[in-house]
């Protein structure tokens, strides 16, 4: 699907998901996944990547963000899904897990995927194909982000998307540890699997 931003948005899928987002998130975070979106959309053309794949995963990956701490425990419960030790003291990593649950229900997005860079896009993972790749660089990288090596990452993301998923790993992290917080293993596995990418 070779189509402008515009024209992604205007799909009757995309404006059926944006509808669903507009009433549900905050305007805040609805900007930030319009934000993710244009650049998940711009990185799967830069790479050869599936644009409508990366439309659809950018898009959905936050749709249970709006959900309380209590209603993700009780949809997790629900679905019975299982959760390590650091999930289970970490609600900020349960919301990828009912968001493929609504891309699925909701949405009848079934492509494997998209439904992997939904379920991996906050912690990452040593085994991320190349839409959850370039889902987890722009959840960082978005254009409205201004944090620290956001610059750096974006830079990469157009040339290496090894090395650009490594220094996001690897900037998580060093926040994570500064924060005196549990680290999710996927979030150290992806530094250590994309290591050989080199630093900057």
């Amino acid at each position: 699907m070779n189509c402008t931003l515009a024209e992604l948005r205007a799909h009757p899928k995309s404006v059926e998901i944006q509808q669903y987002l507009l009433n549900k998130l905050s305007e805040k975070r609805y900007q930030h996944v319009l934000s993710v979106q244009e650049m998940s959309v711009d990185l799967a053309r830069a790479h050869g990547a599936n644009v409508w794949h990366a439309n659809l995963a950018a898009l959905l990956h936050d749709s249970a963000k709006w959900m309380s701490t209590q209603e993700l425990r009780s949809e997790i419960k629900r679905y019975e899904i299982r959760l390590d030790p650091v999930e289970e003291q970490n609600p900020s990593l349960l919301h990828p897990f009912i968001g493929v649950k609504i891309a699925i229900e909701k949405f009848a997005v079934t492509e494997l995927e998209i439904l992997e860079a939904i379920r991996n896009h906050t912690t990452g993972s040593p085994s991320m194909g190349i839409i959850a790749q370039i889902l987890y660089i722009a959840d960082f990288a978005e254009p409205t982000r201004t944090h620290k090596e956001v610059d750096v990452v974006r830079k990469l993301a157009y040339t290496d998307l090894d090395r650009a998923v490594h220094h996001v790993a690897r900037t998580e992290i060093v926040y994570l540890l500064e924060k005196g917080v549990l680290i999710h293993p996927n979030t150290l596995h992806t530094y250590n699997s994309t290591l050989d990418g080199g630093e900057i």
